[in-house]
């Protein structure tokens, strides 16, 4: 099958070749340098936002509460982001995107730098902010598929998945260490700072040939999508997972901030450990599962890491000790990111080609939930405490993922057909 900057592209090359498939392509190294640089920005955010709202208020509730809020302007927008992508400049609709992911940071790191931040700006931000992120996942991934072509996408993914692991590694114990020696204000402005490189990068990439595009109404190609999703029980079923597991599992990214602060007593460097041992169990994790080729019981993959990611939820709420707690990070985050990747390749296998890219702005739109997770995470929080909150995310977890047992084999996409573009 050819891709679009290589028309007589038919067979993959093999030994390293065919490893790094996807980065003989031009635009994709670019590309890829962009999310590289776009992943440490998220990092740095993450980090920020909840030890600045603890600053601000020394409340557990509205870490939970400032995430939630940006957790609803993203389920909102993304609700109709697959149908907007379909119909703009991707490159140009990417760089708008993280414009506006650097003029926030900016201003947050003004007002944090000159001591005149107050709740509210963060919570001004954070809504902006969580707007833009709605956009950003269809729109790479979409201008990705553009640039390399069906024939490398998978390869394209895989190397996609491994940068944000390991910037997530990185950008946590620089942002850790940031916080620490220079303040909130000097980590926002180094998130800045590479949402403005990574817009450079994407200067110097070529827009690939808009797809073709059916003559629709945004509001009918939009509608169409929910009926779809709402009517194809296996459609529905992997959004439901996604919903839940985001909700009640996500949510325990914004409580780190709390459990490093006020239970585990390490402060903000401490913070970046736990958060840096993610990206080592997620960067271990993905390397695993490229070496399992084509999986065939994704199915059986799929309801063994959701149910294994509750479980090792739970253990971490559980944990008095720090370096207990450092591994079982790790653990989270390898069974978090092994699902994140199969529930995405098993979306899109399932759902009609014509339907591919409304299904996963609905899909992407379950991401904002873990921010609303995080608002009762943060509730009960405030009322009990964080492990509390943990750890009834991880028991509905676990059982959601033991419900699905006996679906498990049902939910293994099929080779033909739907899945077929």
């Amino acid at each position: 099958m050819s891709s679009p900057e290589n028309p007589n592209f038919t067979t993959a090359p093999s030994g390293l070749g065919r490893y790094f498939l996807a980065f003989q392509s031009p635009g994709f190294r670019l590309l890829w340098g962009n999310s590289f640089l776009t992943w440490l920005a998220f990092t740095l955010e993450m980090l920020g936002q909840g030890w600045l709202v603890l600053q601000l208020t020394d409340s557990p509730f509205w870490v939970g509460a400032t995430a939630g809020i940006k957790g609803v302007s993203q389920v909102v927008f993304s609700v109709a982001a697959g149908a907007l992508v379909d119909r703009m400049d991707r490159r140009k609709l990417l760089l708008t995107v993280q414009a506006i992911g650097a003029i926030a940071t900016a201003a947050l790191a003004a007002l944090v730098l000159t001591d005149a931040v107050h709740l509210w700006h963060v919570l001004l931000i954070v809504t902006l902010g969580g707007t833009a992120a709605a956009m950003n996942f269809p729109a790479n991934a979409a201008l990705t598929y553009d640039v390399v072509g069906p024939a490398r996408i998978l390869n394209a993914s895989a190397f996609r998945f491994m940068g944000g692991s390991a910037v997530r590694i990185l950008g946590a114990l620089a942002g850790g260490y940031i916080i620490d020696r220079l303040g909130v204000g000097a980590n926002y402005t180094a998130a800045c700072g590479a949402y403005l490189a990574g817009g450079v990068s994407l200067l110097f990439l070529k827009s690939p040939p808009a797809a073709s595009r059916r003559d629709e109404p945004f509001l009918r190609a939009v509608q169409a999508g929910l009926t779809y999703s709402l009517h194809e029980p296996r459609v529905r079923r992997l959004l439901f997972l996604s919903l839940v597991t985001e909700f009640f599992g996500f949510s325990y990214i914004q409580m780190m901030p709390v459990m490093a602060r006020d239970v585990l007593k390490v402060g903000a460097t401490g913070l970046g450990y736990l958060t840096a041992m993610g990206g080592v169990g997620s960067l271990v994790a993905m390397l695993g599962l490229a070496s399992l080729g084509d999986f065939k019981q994704k199915g059986w993959l799929l309801v063994g890491t959701v149910t294994g990611f509750g479980a090792a939820i739970l253990l971490f709420s559980l944990s008095p000790w720090y370096s207990l707690s450092l591994a079982l990070a790790a653990v989270i985050a390898a069974f978090s990111s092994t699902y994140d990747s199969t529930i995405s390749t098993v979306i899109q296998m399932t759902v009609a080609s014509e339907m591919r890219g409304r299904v996963l702005g609905l899909y992407v739109s379950t991401f904002g939930t873990n921010q609303i997770g995080a608002f009762l995470a943060g509730g009960l929080a405030t009322l009990v405490s964080a492990p509390f909150a943990l750890a009834i995310g991880g028991i509905v977890v676990t059982a959601n993922g033991l419900r699905l047992l006996r679906r498990a084999r049902n939910m293994t996409p099929p080779t033909t057909g739907a899945s077929s573009s």
